[in-house]
Parts: structure tokens; sequence; C-alpha cells
């Protein structure tokens, strides 16, 4: 529904209720029979939920969600307390780069909150499949309403073609160092995988709402509307809807559910910027049978710092933590 790894949400006190003229101006989408989701129906933004309780009766009683992605602040506005559906992401998703924070460590339910027993940093799912990777894959990708709905297939030679501005999570954007020669940065681990980063700047978190927006990068060629790819990518399909995010950038989301979906970026248009969480990976919510996560450096953590400190270092921690553990360093 957001198209990240990690809905970011903080609880105001129950007596708290939004003004109506900011409902009118959202657009709703009902996420189940107890949740509904507010967002911007111009940029995609996520702004409120609304939690019913008492078997999620209308006119029932219920609390109002605020998704911190929104606030101009997160030092000593939130605590954050727990991680909640970990085992929904088979792999531990984005839970795996926050275990504590300031020396606070985050609990870590499997379902809702105080349902079950707490699960342990690194969790996997013992039902996850060994994926061999295939020529033949296609990976589904779908927002939560199924307006958009497209395919990606394995890496070829021809994805390696043309060229595209390096990306923050490589380089940084404002950094002095000269550019590398071009070359295909998307293309990983051998060519068998893309490249996926994490992303803290101020127009990611704004327009999904939530803390971090994660990205694959992606050649437009590699995805297709249909399994056989057959039918390539249109922006005008399903239900997208387009928001000029920058001067040098377009970004896509679902109309009826708010999900973000594409970055698209007028100095890479051969490469798009894809949402890691409408990705259906077999193995997982990371699908790290398809991504090379870049864990070396959080895009735009420049952004993240004054806004909230603590916060942007427990990611960076848990950023090296992972990377370390991937170079078998770290047990």
């Amino acid at each position: 529904m957001t198209g990240t790894l990690c809905f970011t949400t903080a609880i105001p006190p129950k007596h708290y209720t939004p003004a109506q003229s900011l409902i009118d101006k959202l657009q709703s989408f009902r996420q189940s029979e107890r949740i509904t989701q507010y967002f911007c129906p111009v940029c995609g933004t996520h702004m409120l939920g609304r939690v019913l309780e008492d078997g999620g009766k209308p006119d029932g009683p219920g609390y109002w969600d605020l998704m911190t992605g929104t606030l101009d602040q997160a030092e000593g506005v939130f605590d954050v307390s727990a991680h909640i559906f970990i085992e929904d992401t088979l792999d531990g998703g984005f839970s795996d780069f926050v275990g504590a924070i300031a020396d606070k460590e985050i609990e870590r339910w499997p379902q809702g909150l105080h349902q079950g027993k707490q699960l342990p940093q690194y969790w996997h799912s013992l039902t996850i499949p060994n994926v061999e990777p295939s020529q033949s894959d296609k990976l589904h990708a779908h927002c939560k309403c199924g307006g958009v709905n497209f395919y990606i297939a394995r890496p070829t030679a021809r994805s390696a073609l043309g060229t595209a501005g390096w990306p923050d999570v490589l380089i940084p954007f404002n950094s002095e160092v000269p550019l590398p020669p071009d070359e295909a940065w998307w293309i990983r681990d051998g060519g068998k995988k893309f490249l996926g980063g994490f992303c803290a700047c101020n127009s990611c978190r704004l327009a999904a709402g939530m803390e971090w927006v994660e990205w694959a990068f992606v050649p437009t060629v590699d995805i297709s509307l249909d399994a056989e790819g057959d039918i390539p990518l249109s922006l005008g399909s399903g239900t997208l809807k387009p928001y000029r995010s920058s001067k040098r950038a377009t970004r896509y989301f679902c109309g009826t559910c708010g999900a973000s979906v594409f970055w698209n970026g007028d100095e890479r248009p051969q490469v798009i910027d894809v949402a890691v969480g409408l990705l259906d990976a077999a193995e997982g919510s990371r699908a790290e049978s398809w991504l090379d996560w870049r864990t070396q450096r959080l895009s735009f953590r420049e952004d993240a710092i004054p806004r909230g400190k603590s916060l942007t270092h427990a990611v960076e921690i848990g950023l090296a933590e992972h990377e370390k553990r991937a170079h078998g360093s770290l047990k």
C-alpha cells in the first residue's frame, strides 16, 4: 500500500481527531475492514490512518495513526517502540536494520503488538524457498488494490546497454569527487541482480509519508505489463498517476491506494527506480535473489540527520552490520 519496506506510524492520544478540512483534502482507501488509509490525491503522500476497534463497526470506537514521514521533526517527537508483522516479510524485511535506537532495544513482534513471542533480529522464516535464478523468471510487482501490475525480467546483456547518471546511493549527489567512467552501475553480482538502495531524502520521505523509501534500479527494457514480456512498460497504464516532484524527476503512484511505484529521473530515462515494497519475491520482502543491496550508504543522509539524528544513526548502524554479515565477518 505504500511501496516501502517499512510502514512508519505514530499513534497520538485517543482523543485526537484531525480537522475535517484536512480529511476533505485527502483520498481514502479501505485497507481492511478495520483500517482506512488517507493519502494526498495529488502526490500520493500517506498522511493518516483510521483504525476501528470492536470488530470494525464504522460507528464504533477507534483511533488515528499519523504517518511519521510527514512530520517536520522526528527527534523528540515520537518514540519508536516496536516492529510488528515481521512474519509477513519472510526475511525480516527492514526490521533487521533497526535493532536499537540510542541503546534502546526495539521490540520485534511476529504479528500485531504483543501477539505471539518476540522474534530475534535476523530472523528468517523456515519456509523460504531456495531460489535458483533462471532467465525465464519474472518478478511480479503490484500495489495493494491491484490497479498497478507489472513484471520484471532477470538481467541480460541488453540490460546493461545505455547510460545513466550515477545515483546518490553510490556517489553522493553533491560530491566533488570526479565521477567514474560511464558503466552499467545498475547491474550487480556479475550480471545476476539489479542494484537496490535505501533513500532518506526529504522528497522521498514526503512523497511516501514514510521515513525511508527503498528503490530497485531497473532498466525499462526489463519491465513489462504481462508475465510473458510482450507488452512493454507504459507509464500511463492502470491506476498510475504522475507527480512532478522536482525539476529533474517525475514520481508515479497508484491513484486508488496511494502506493509509491516509480521515480523517473530525466537524466536516466533508460533506468527507472521501482519501489521495492511492491515486489512479490518468493524469498521475502527484500527480494535478495533479485537485488544486490547497497548497504554502505543511506542515500541523502544529510536530509535525515537534522530531522532525526538518532533514528538515522540507528539505520546506518543496522546497514553496516548487515554489510558485515553479508561478507562473512559477522556471524
